[in-house]
């Protein structure tokens, strides 16, 4: 399961609006003070995202809690996002290049735009399925438990900088 620290910032009955913050693995390796991007990383700080988790534990605006999200359904959103409209362009441009160079011998013109289109077409089915899952609570984050009040008001959440098994 992947886990993260975040903070409640609403409270309704059944249903608590958590805040966290997106936290990068840049800057975590040997040369994050000679990489470009592990210097931009450092200047802009992560986005905050707002996520709603049904339950029925009592918790507190302010308490900081540790939210999770089974491993499978983030992999199987990442083949839904990347994979499906990646492997749409590669058939597109196979059938492209048999298409238009094979049999009509025209040029590559053709490939291109069947490539393209294919890759439109993968990411609407993409977009279409990722509507279908969205209501499906394997693809929710959870409420593991709650850890009670900052040890400092000054201090922000970040996600956890490791995850704990």
């Amino acid at each position: 399961m992947m886990r993260s620290l975040a903070t409640v910032i609403a409270v309704e009955p059944g249903v608590i609006t958590v805040t966290c913050q997106q936290q990068t693995s840049c800057g975590h390796c040997a040369s994050r003070d000679s990489c470009g991007t592990g210097i931009v990383s450092k200047a802009v700080p992560g986005r905050s995202h707002l996520v709603q988790i049904a339950t029925r534990t009592r918790v507190s605006i302010g308490e900081v809690v540790e939210i999770g999200l089974p491993e499978q359904s983030m992999l199987h959103s990442a083949v839904l996002v990347y994979v499906l409209p990646l492997l749409s362009l590669v058939l597109g441009a196979v059938f492209g290049q048999w298409w238009f160079v094979e049999l009509a011998g025209g040029g590559e013109l053709g490939v291109i735009l069947t490539a393209v289109l294919s890759a439109a077409a993968g990411l609407l089915l993409a977009r279409r399925l990722a509507k279908r899952l969205e209501g499906n609570s394997a693809y929710k984050p959870n409420l593991i438990r709650v850890l009670g009040n900052p040890i400092s008001a000054d201090s922000t959440i970040n996600a956890a900088s490791k995850d704990s098994d």
